[in-house]
C-alpha cells in the first residue's frame, strides 16, 4: 500500500505541548501494552561500500530505496525481525517486507536460502517473494551492514481516519558497521538530536485540516529528513569516511 509521508524535525521543547494537542485528535496506537507510550526501533541498515544508498539520499533523487533489518523493542536470537526494502517516490512510500528470526539471518544473508523465511505469519503472504526481492540487491550491490539506528517512537492513529499515523521518533542513537546479531545491544551507541524529535505523519485520504493548524502554530517546515543519513553525518570521522573507501573503517 502505497501513502504520503510528511516528517518534521521538532524542538524539544514544544513535544508535550503537541502531543497534548494531538490527542484531542489521536489515540494511542491499540498495540502498545497498556503500561507504556512508546517501544523501541531498531533497524540495521544496509548500504555499499561506497554508501550509494547515502549518496541517493543527498543528491535528492525522486526514486529511492533502503533496505533494513528491523526489530522492536528487546529481544534476542530467538526473536522475529523483519527484512524490509522501503521504496520511495517523491512524497509516497511503500514497502516489501518478510519475517525471519534474527539467528538465521547471517546464514540467510551469506548463503541466500529464501528457506529461512517464515512464510505463515498473518499478513506476510507475499514473505518469500519479498525476501527474494531484498537478497536481490544484497548480492547485486554487494550490501553490507553499515549503521544499527535507534529510537524511541510514540505512536498515535487518527480517531476520525485510521489510515492516519503520526509517530513522534525521539533519542536517535547509532553504531556503525553492526553485526546483524548486534540488534538488540546497545553498547557503544551514540546519541544524537539532543535537542530534537521527529514528527512523521503517514496517510492516505488527505492531510486533515487540524493537522495543518497545528503545524502552522508551531511553525514546523516538512524536510527530506531521513535517520540513516542523519546518524551517518553525525559522525566524526564521516568527513574522513566521505573522501574516502569505507572500506578503511571496517
Amino acid at each position: 500500500m502505497r501513502r504520503m509521508e510528511y516528517k518534521f524535525l521538532v524542538p524539544v521543547r514544544f513535544m508535550e505541548n503537541i502531543r497534548r494537542e494531538l490527542l484531542f485528535f489521536t489515540r494511542r496506537d491499540g498495540y502498545l501494552p497498556e503500561e507504556t507510550s512508546d517501544y523501541i526501533v531498531r533497524s540495521v541498515y544496509l548500504d555499499t561500500y561506497r554508501l550509494q544508498f547515502y549518496h541517493e539520499k543527498i543528491q535528492g533523487l525522486l526514486y529511492r530505496k533502503k533496505l533494513r533489518i528491523r526489530a522492536y523493542d528487546y529481544g534476542d536470537s530467538e526473536s522475529l525481525v523483519f527484512l524490509e526494502i522501503k521504496r520511495k517516490w517523491e512524497n509516497y512510500v511503500w514497502k516489501n517486507r518478510a519475517p525471519i528470526y534474527l539467528k538465521d539471518v547471517p546464514e540467510f544473508l551469506e548463503e541466500g536460502n529464501p528457506d529461512l523465511v517464515v512464510e505463515n505469519l498473518k499478513g506476510f503472504k507475499e514473505a518469500r517473494q519479498n525476501a527474494g526481492y531484498f537478497l536481490h540487491h544484497v548480492f547485486r550491490s554487494n550490501l553490507i551492514p553499515t549503521a544499527l539506528v535507534v529510537y524511541d517512537r510514540e505512536p498515535l492513529i487518527g480517531n476520525y481516519n485510521s489510515d492516519l499515523r503520526i509517530t513522534l521518533d525521539k533519542n536517535l542513537r547509532y553504531r556503525l558497521f553492526p553485526k546483524t546479531t548486534d540488534m538488540f545491544s546497545d553498547d557503544f551507541s551514540q546519541i544524537v538530536m539532543n535537542e530534537f524529535f521527529i514528527l512523521e505523519i503517514k496517510f492516505c485520504d488527505g492531510f486533515p485540516g487540524w493537522l495543518n493548524r497545528l503545524i502552522h502554530k508551531y511553525q514546523l517546515y516538512r524536510q527530506a529528513l531521513s535517520k540513516y543519513t542523519i546518524c551517518l553525518e553525525s559522525e566524526r570521522y564521516f568527513g574522513v569516511m566521505h573522501r574516502r573507501n569505507v572500506l578503511a573503517f571496517i
